[in-house]
């Protein structure tokens, strides 16, 4: 696993959204790489206070509205529409501020699903699930966030798997699905299984918790983002899957998951579908592991990122799961193959309690399938359970 990933922010919705420059200086004068026309949330920007320093009296000082906590030691501060460029100049040419951001938007990173299908998930079989079940099938005490557009918390193959979430987008404890991408996430990375309803997933003893992060749009802010993440630190989780992602850097979202992987955690992240070897966040930042998308036949799809900076691969196409709403779908994109790894990691854990998250991050990479493409479109090859 890498660790010198750079990082990116979240996302708003569309109609919030206004356009990046090519590029951005941080306070302490370097140079931050901003994707071209990125969108980001108008009328707030993140700010990270240096020790010591007054966020009253900063936001006072130029001019802003409320600063409210975000993680940390990051604020989320209000400004006028229309001048979030201009206030973040602002407060990063003060002394007294470490860093500041544009609150930048992500989306889901899926496809549209076809109609629903019974076909077989030849997804378990490609990666040793049904023989590593022989012997371990997971524990109950293993938690997957999945932070996203929440889970549908009636859902028939979910029953008795869901530990209480939250919702950031609402500002609730119903992280219930409106959109559909969580749910199939969590269906397939830890299903009810072997008793009789719709399909297996990987682990089947883990928890679910919902993370609500992504409105019906399957969109939504660095803020919320980078909350859901603490949140799930907080809360139990020992995978966090974030089948999600946006283009640029923040300081704010590292820090985010510098903090959960302090506690022990894997995070995961889909490295994208852009068929390019263009890094993606949050993906691409360090102590996250970055997965991407292989065919059937195990060679990388055809839409799916890659380069040295993604960590492994795993099925991504025509991946069939229980979607919202009853029945199942077939779904393709690097949020399968990151939510079929998210699996494997507790899983193996479950067998290996012992181990620390680089340590199941080493041992999984070590059994690994070096596929074609090993070594140049990602670090250890197909996610490997045998």
């Amino acid at each position: 696993m890498k660790h010198s990933k750079w990082a990116g922010s979240f996302l708003a919705l569309a109609m919030l959204a206004a356009l990046v420059p090519a590029g951005g200086v941080s306070a302490a004068g370097q140079t931050v790489p901003v994707k071209a026309e990125q969108k980001f949330q108008d009328g707030q920007i993140l700010v990270k206070v240096k020790a010591g320093k007054d966020a009253k009296a900063l936001t006072k000082k130029h001019g802003a509205g409320e600063a409210a906590e975000l993680a940390g030691e990051w604020k989320l501060v209000k400004v006028p529409n229309g001048k979030a460029q201009e206030f973040l100049a602002k407060f990063r040419g003060d002394a007294d501020v470490a860093a500041a951001e544009l609150d930048y938007i992500h989306t889901a990173l899926a496809t549209t699903p076809n109609d629903p299908t019974y076909s077989s998930q030849w997804h378990l079989p490609n990666i040793g699930a049904n023989v590593h079940w022989d012997t371990n099938k997971g524990s109950t005490s293993n938690v997957i966030a999945i932070i996203d557009t929440g889970v549908e918390l009636s859902h028939a193959d979910l029953s008795g798997k869901i530990v209480p979430g939250y919702d950031f987008v609402n500002g609730d404890t119903v992280a219930n699905d409106d959109q559909g991408h969580g749910t199939f996430l969590a269906t397939l990375a830890a299903a009810n299984t072997n008793n009789g309803v719709l399909g297996a997933g990987v682990d089947w003893n883990a928890k679910i918790m919902p993370v609500k992060v992504l409105n019906s749009s399957g969109s939504g802010t660095t803020s919320n983002i980078i909350a859901g993440v603490r949140w799930a630190a907080d809360h139990g989780a020992k995978v966090i899957n974030m089948s999600l992602g946006g283009g640029s850097y923040s300081q704010a979202f590292q820090d985010a998951v510098n903090y959960a992987w302090g506690k022990n955690i894997v995070l995961t992240a889909a490295a994208g579908g852009s068929g390019s070897s263009a890094v993606q966040y949050p993906a691409g930042y360090s102590n996250v592991v970055a997965v991407t998308a292989t065919t059937s036949t195990d060679v990388r799809a055809s839409f799916a990122t890659y380069g040295t900076w993604v960590d492994f691969a795993a099925p991504g196409v025509s991946i069939v799961s229980g979607k919202m709403g009853g029945g199942t779908a077939t779904m393709s994109g690097a949020s399968m193959s990151t939510a079929i790894v998210s699996g494997a990691f507790t899983l193996a854990w479950a067998k290996n309690p012992t181990l620390t998250n680089q340590g199941i991050i080493n041992y999984l990479g070590s059994r690994a399938t070096p596929i074609t493409g090993t070594g140049t479109y990602w670090t250890y090859g197909k996610i490997n359970l045998r």
